[in-house]
């Protein structure tokens, strides 16, 4: 294939969209994966998607407006990415309502991945969902719904963001909700631990729950987990899956520009 100065400008917005969502996305993104990685899986991911795409072959009007093009294209990968990583940040808010009362609130480690401190049972998790995410293809879904959003959202176009906020509090509520359903079966259980120590602390007085609950919250919550794991292995397969919760965030993402 000749290439040609059309080509070039053409291709640079695909180009500019896949990094925007490589840098945005939980696992690609992160501040681990090398620079050189980033941009090379980009650009072998936009040349592989090109030859399918609308036709893109065209010479901007000028310059400054050509600029603003792949603004606007690096805003729309940026978005795509940062859906993803709302649905992984349910992951990250069950971990920590189950941190505390498990008493790991306290105790955080430094993700690799954004450099922040997180919450141990946290971090677990997350490192589980992604696991996951690329066992059953959660990445085919990504690529696909990037295709799909040169179909939706084509390149040259104007872009109208006036649902893009009621898009983005639909997608915080509901992965809240995710978040704490995830976490319940493991809450509920401490929970009832909480409350059968302080039935022991009234009838037996000389028994300093405080010393005993911590390491007993540590052991029936990881009993618990390991009770669960099966059930959550199979809820994250479900919520990665096409028509899981990431799909409908994606879906909701892409419909809102």
């Amino acid at each position: 294939m000749e290439i040609t100065l059309s080509k070039v400008i053409g291709f640079l917005p695909a180009f500019v969209r896949v990094t925007g969502l490589v840098m945005a996305s939980p696992i690609f993104g992160g501040r681990g994966v090398p620079s050189q990685v980033k941009i090379g899986l980009s650009f072998v991911t936009a040349l592989v998607l090109y030859p399918v795409l609308p036709d893109m072959d065209f010479v901007g009007p000028s310059v400054p407006a050509y600029y603003v093009l792949l603004g606007r294209e690096l805003l729309v990968g940026i978005g795509i990415g940062f859906a993803v990583t709302l649905v992984f940040s349910a992951i990250y808010l069950a971990g920590q309502l189950i941190d505390v009362p498990m008493g790991f609130g306290m105790v955080n480690v430094v993700d690799p991945q954004s450099g922040l401190q997180v919450p141990i049972f946290a971090q677990f998790q997350y490192i589980l969902a992604a696991l996951v995410f690329l066992a059953i293809r959660g990445h085919h879904a990504l690529l696909q719904a990037l295709s799909a959003s040169f179909a939706l959202i084509p390149v040259g176009q104007g872009m109208v963001i006036g649902n893009l906020p009621m898009a983005v509090l639909d997608i915080f509520v509901r992965m809240f909700y995710l978040g704490v359903k995830l976490s319940l079966p493991l809450v509920t259980g401490l929970l009832l631990l909480d409350i059968a120590l302080g039935i022991v602390a009234r009838a037996v007085p000389q028994i300093n729950v405080f010393v005993v609950g911590f390491p007993a919250k540590i052991l029936v919550g990881m009993a618990l987990f390991i009770l669960v794991l099966p059930a959550y292995v199979a809820f994250l397969t479900r919520m990665f899956g096409g028509q899981g919760d990431l799909g409908w965030v994606l879906k909701r993402v892409l419909e809102a520009f």
